[in-house]
């Protein structure tokens, strides 16, 4: 019995310190001890494997190969790479500019993480609040400053005194290749500013508007004010031209972040709210779809996020192909709605189911081990329409419900 003790003693004392020596013959045992010796090596190959994933986890490593499930032992680490996986995504998702990201189980790690995803929507707002303030800013650039300071010189703008009758160039304060980039662009101002002339006949009111003088290589745009006034004895109209391209392309950048989904290019839930709650107001008739990618979490657990991100971006391509016209926006992890006006509820619904075949048909040539698949609902909205569109969509989102469960039974009778 000392004999049998001392080597199951030391074989377990291996497998703590020294695992790589940790060997346990069998043949050295007594033969009512060699089922226990089995069930020692079993115990102890769980520990082990238990112990390689806590150590990979503890370095920060997600992408190891987990214990098999029999290993009841290492359940409690498996959830904590589980949960640590989530984390992660949800990481990467906030990272790509979805703020509606929460976490509810984990104490003062959730109350940090959901004070962080606060505090990034609510610097979304004050980005769309600074765009407004752009806007502006564009239109008011040149009313706070007089004539009189323009023509002396204290600021840069650019002043072109023109004809009032003949829109003919009387004075132009510098060189316009400093000010032109596009080959074109002088022959277009001179056109622009005769319809401006034509405009401007009879009224003594200055007045502020914007150019757009676009070339290949890009565009540029302007403020300008438009004064009337004596020049030598003639009627004459003062240009004050204004470049306000630096600060349209920043306006135009930060519109495309307040409007648009980061990880499929589509319309995000923001600007389709602006967009529905616009149409209700002009008494629009349209369709509105309201789509959910299915089983999209399963892909997720199973197959890894970046699939699942994949998933998503392949029904965004696909919801997109729907018409030219179609408005595609990302509500929601798994959810998107189509705005489409112009289109039959009988034709739209064959288009859209059209495409749906178009997802199964990447199923079947791409071999995938699980299958791309939409449900949908659709809801006619006409021009003496009632409800909200909080209302419109959950009415959408109760026949979306209505086609998957249909769809689901259809399944179970061919089976």
């Amino acid at each position: 019995m000392e004999t049998v003790a001392r080597l199951l003693l030391t074989y377990l004392s291996n497998v703590v310190y020294d695992p790589e020596s940790a060997v346990l013959d069998l043949k050295e045992l007594p033969e009512e001890f060699r089922e226990f010796g089995k069930g020692l090596m079993y115990f102890s190959k769980c520990v082990l494997e238990t112990t390689e994933l806590a150590d990979a986890l503890s370095k920060g490593c997600l992408d190891m190969k987990l214990p098999p499930a029999r290993n009841e032992l290492a359940s409690p680490v498996k959830n904590l790479h589980a949960v640590l996986k989530h984390l992660t995504w949800q990481t990467q998702q906030v990272a790509r500019g979805d703020y509606q990201q929460r976490v509810d189980f984990m104490g003062d790690f959730s109350d940090a993480f959901n004070s962080m995803t606060e505090q990034l929507e609510q610097q979304r707002f004050a980005l769309l609040r600074e765009i407004e303030s752009r806007q502006r800013e564009i239109h008011m650039l040149a009313r706070n400053k007089s004539l009189y300071e323009l023509l002396v010189g204290k600021i840069a703008q650019w002043i072109v005194v023109a004809d009032a009758d003949t829109a003919e160039w009387l004075f132009v304060s510098h060189e316009m290749d400093s000010t032109l980039t596009g080959i074109h662009s002088e022959q277009r101002l001179r056109q622009w500013m005769k319809r401006q002339a034509e405009e401007m006949k009879g009224k003594e009111e200055p007045r502020v508007t914007e150019l757009e003088l676009s070339e290949e290589e890009g565009g540029q745009y302007y403020s300008v004010s438009i004064h009337p006034m004596r020049w030598h004895k003639r009627n004459a109209l003062a240009f004050v031209i204004s470049d306000v391209t630096r600060e349209r392309e920043r306006l135009n950048n930060l519109q495309n972040i307040a409007n648009y989904d980061t990880l499929t290019q589509a319309y995000n839930r923001h600007y389709c709210m602006e967009l529905l709650d616009q149409w209700l107001d002009d008494g629009e008739e349209f369709l509105l779809f309201f789509i959910d990618i299915d089983n999209l979490k399963h892909v997720n657990d199973q197959f890894g996020h970046m699939e699942g991100d994949n998933y998503i971006i392949r029904v965004s391509d696909v919801l997109q192909e729907f018409s030219p016209e179609v408005i595609t926006c990302r509500i929601g992890g798994d959810e998107f709605v189509l705005l489409i006006q112009n289109w039959t509820a009988k034709a739209a619904k064959e288009r859209m189911e059209a495409l749906r075949n178009c997802l199964n048909a990447v199923n079947r040539k791409s071999g995938l081990s699980f299958e791309y698949s939409i449900s949908y609902g659709v809801i006619e909205v006409e021009e003496d329409n009632i409800l909200s569109a909080a209302d419109l969509l959950n009415a959408a989102d109760e026949k979306m419900y209505e086609y998957k469960r249909a769809y689901k039974k259809r399944l179970m009778e061919k089976q």
